[in-house]
Parts: C-alpha cells; structure tokens; sequence
C-alpha cells in the first residue's frame, strides 16, 4: 500500500460565512430584543395610567356618594347639590379629563351617575373609562336603623 503526501487544503471562506450569518442572526434578536422593551414599557405605562383612571374615577364616585344630608345645608354636602361636573387633573406626566354627568334616574329620590375619565398616552394615542352608577337620595341619618332591633 503507498501513501500519498496530504496536500494542503484549500481555504474556501465557508467559515467566515457562517460567522457573518451567526452574527446577522444574534444581531436581529438584539434588535428584535430591543423593540420589544420599547413596547413593554408603553404597556406598562398604559397600564398604570388605566388603573389610575379607575382609581380618580372610583374616588370621584364615593365623594359624590358621602352627602351629610338630603337637603342642602350650611357646611354639609347634601343629595339636592350633586350636579354635573368637570375638571382636569394633573398627575405628573399625565393629565385626566375627568367629567361627571348627573342626571334623574327612573327610581324616585335616586340621581344616575356616570363618570368618565379620558387622558392622552406618550404616544398620543386617546383613552377613556366610564364608571356609571345609581346614587340614592336617603337620609344618612336613617342608615343606622336597619341594625336596630324591633322592639
């Protein structure tokens, strides 16, 4: 049996190509990486600026809610003074349009409520919430007989 001599072989590149394209693939998912914390972040930001919506919305809702008395008196809120509003509120970076519509409900001594609050995100995108309610014209005075024994 007669061995040949091994030639040298000849370089053909094949291994620089594949680190181009292993570079090319690692370089795309950095980038794809990337704009997916970009969108994170605006989610999350959304995110807290819908539950604090919810929170001036629920908060807006239990101040109409604790009148003193039916009728309007001298340093008291009261049930006859609950009426249609609107203000702004600055929460740092972001400001809410927060409205409350009044109006009679089908029920006797009862007022429906509904209360919206709207706001625009970073991206300039607009939100809203409505949070609608039925708010009972009953002495506050009265609440605490429904825990009094008959005699």
């Amino acid at each position: 049996m007669r061995h040949l001599p091994l030639r040298p072989r000849r370089q053909r590149g094949t291994t620089l190509i594949e680190a181009l394209v292993a570079f090319l693939v690692l370089s795309l998912g950095a980038l794809a990486l990337a704009r997916m914390q970009g969108q994170l972040r605006l989610n999350a930001d959304l995110a807290r600026q819908q539950s604090e919506a919810v929170r001036l919305a629920q908060q807006e809702m239990e101040s109409l809610r604790a009148f003193g008395a039916v009728d309007g008196s001298a340093g008291s809120r009261s049930f006859n003074a609950i009426a249609s509003h609107a203000r702004d509120i600055d929460a740092g970076a972001t400001i809410y349009e927060l409205m409350g519509d009044v109006s009679p409900a089908g029920v006797p001594h009862a007022k429906a409520v509904s209360i919206s609050v709207s706001w625009t995100d970073r991206s300039s995108a607009s939100h809203s919430f409505v949070l609608h309610s039925i708010i009972t014209g009953i002495d506050p005075a009265l609440s605490g007989a429904l825990a009094l024994q008959p005699p």
